[in-house]
């Protein structure tokens, strides 16, 4: 399920937000914002973390979070991570 981090940023750039808006509105560091938008997910310190910040990117560039999280739920499961 490749389309997480593409829908997210596709959404942000719709919205005319830099990556940067997006840090100051969910404060979260454009080191990790930028791991979301290329699905790399590993670069994210935990599951926790992966959902949470999933969760306010999604929220911020105004998506249904319940979408991006349930493909998030279905590709690590794909993957084998609980």
């Amino acid at each position: 399920m490749q389309w997480i981090g593409a829908r997210l940023k596709k959404a942000r750039e719709g919205a005319n937000f830099s990556l940067q808006d997006i840090s100051d509105r969910t404060r979260i560091s454009l080191r990790f914002l930028t791991a979301i938008e290329n699905d790399d997910f590993a670069a994210l310190p935990g599951r926790v973390y992966i959902f949470g910040f999933t969760k306010a990117y999604a929220r911020a560039v105004g998506l249904d979070e319940a979408i991006p999280l349930a493909a998030l739920r279905e590709k690590m499961q794909n993957a084998g991570i609980d």
